[in-house]
């Protein structure tokens, strides 16, 4: 159908096929011609050659606006044409920035193949720029590199008019600034800071002096006559009538605790009042001495950890159970030496 249609497009002269006498170089040269169109009309692919093309969708624009720069190599003929490198677009006065690169579209028809992408550029200087294309290479079937030329692209950069926006104003001067020293504020505050600093320590050092011994009292002399001794000094110091009873019971307590730990070695100091009383239960025969000396630790923690005010008989009471634990404690420990 395509030879027909040639056929019917093409219109001759009845005498251009006749050949003359004496024509005959003539007629060969008409015949050469009527070949070549009859090729070009049937296979019109063979008369496309391949081209790199570089177009702008407009070549205008204001200052930052964005515009479409697409790259395209048409009519490689494969196996024989194969793209080496691809277009490359550089501007070393930094003119013309590349945005956003597209991914780039393969598109064959009958064994040609055109290749082609598309970029966003911009500019933010005005002027006419020529976009500077690094053309593409093409490597033919026996390896042979050749680049296809292009034809220059130029962007025109407008610069921004502003005279008609409203919101314009023109620059104005630079204006003073009112400034006010607060040296002097910040003097007073740092004085008034190390003040309460001043106060705060001293403060605590007293406290610190009037806070109860709390350390283990040192033993000089035989343990027995050493903590009664003690005993009759704490009662001698008033504390109690003063309402001190949280110091009076501790330091009631760690007598005797110092006193079991020098005679029996129990560690009574590391041990719980409870464990203390269980510890002793060897030297205290009679169960209510134990009893005794259960009563008297409880209330001791009672006053020391509850802020309890006992009465002046309870602390008197407490007072003798812990010298008649001292003294049958020592009397148990003469009689079992004097046996062994």
């Amino acid at each position: 159908m395509q030879q027909n249609h040639v056929q019917s497009s093409l219109c001759f002269p009845e005498d251009f096929f006749r050949s003359r006498p004496g024509r005959s170089t003539a007629g060969l040269w008409k015949l050469s011609v009527l070949l070549l169109i009859l090729l070009a009309a049937v296979h019109p692919q063979m008369t496309r050659a391949q081209q790199a093309v570089v177009t702008l969708d407009r070549d205008q624009i204001v200052l930052g606006e964005q515009v479409t720069l697409q790259l395209k190599v048409e009519n490689l003929t494969d196996p024989a044409q194969t793209l080496h490198s691809w277009f490359k677009i550089e501007d070393t006065a930094g003119h013309i920035q590349v945005v956003k690169q597209g991914k780039m579209d393969t598109i064959s028809v009958d064994g040609q193949t055109t290749y082609m992408q598309k970029l966003t550029i911009t500019s933010f200087d005005s002027g006419s720029w020529q976009i500077p294309v690094i053309e593409p290479v093409v490597s033919d079937i026996n390896h042979q590199q050749y680049a296809l030329t292009t034809r220059p692209v130029s962007l025109q950069v407008l610069p921004v008019d502003v005279s008609q926006l409203k919101d314009y104003h023109p620059l104005k001067e630079i204006l003073p600034v009112n400034y006010t020293d607060y040296t002097w504020l910040y003097i007073v505050a740092a004085i008034l800071v190390l003040a309460l600093l001043i106060v705060l320590l001293i403060w605590w050092l007293r406290k610190r002096k009037n806070k109860p011994r709390t350390g283990r009292p040192v033993i000089k002399g035989p343990p027995l006559t050493w903590a009664l001794g003690q005993i009759d000094q704490l009662e001698k110091e008033g504390l109690v009538e003063a309402g001190k009873f949280k110091e009076f019971y501790t330091r009631l307590l760690d007598i005797c605790r110092a006193y079991f730990d020098q005679r029996l070695s129990t560690h009574a100091f590391q041990a719980t009042s409870k464990e203390m009383v269980l510890s002793l239960q060897n030297y205290l025969v009679r169960h209510q001495e134990r009893l005794d000396l259960e009563s008297f630790t409880n209330l001791s923690d009672y006053v020391k950890f509850a802020e309890h005010s006992p009465e002046v008989d309870q602390t008197k009471e407490a007072v003798g159970i812990a010298r008649k634990t001292l003294q049958s404690i020592e009397k148990q420990i003469l009689e079992t030496q004097t046996k062994k």
